[in-house]
């Protein structure tokens, strides 16, 4: 399997310290090798395949994230292969010493107040479920994550 594209898109707020913004791709979610007929996930918390994002921002502020997810991955040449974000498919954790990873639905755009740390991370996994036909080849899709500093 060809690794789930990370695009971005992120917004910055019209605040004199925009220049500390940052909010950047990482790291592709890869799920590998999939078996037809078999579900494949890959875990947030996996160091390898989940995909990866950094964000910057000041220390005590907001960060609104919000994913655009596929529900399919394409092939080129046709084909789909359905992709699933569940509830649990997104872990953030800042970089700060008692920073602790926080589980959230990637489906739904959440605000962060950052505390211990003006940097973190968030990783996402999903699970695709070929079906036992699946056309063999390279599938692909775009991850958009956008983030408002408030």
């Amino acid at each position: 399997m060809k690794p789930l594209l990370a695009a971005l898109l992120f917004l910055l707020s019209a605040s004199p310290l925009v220049a500390q913004n940052t909010c950047s791709g990482v790291r592709d979610l890869a799920f590998g090798p999939v078996v037809r007929g078999i579900q494949n996930t890959v875990a947030p918390a996996d160091p390898i395949k989940s995909g990866r994002f950094y964000i910057r921002y000041i220390l005590n502020r907001n960060v609104r994230v919000q994913f655009a997810l596929p529900t399919r991955l394409t092939r080129t040449g046709g084909g789909n292969l359905p992709i699933t974000f569940t509830t649990t498919s997104a872990i953030a954790q800042g970089t700060g010493p008692s920073s602790t990873p926080v589980p959230f639905d990637p489906n739904t755009a959440i605000t962060f107040q950052l505390v211990s740390s003006t940097d973190f991370y968030i990783n996402l996994g999903a699970r695709v479920s070929p079906a036992g036909n699946q056309t063999i080849g390279n599938y692909s899709g775009t991850v958009t994550l956008t983030c408002t500093f408030l």
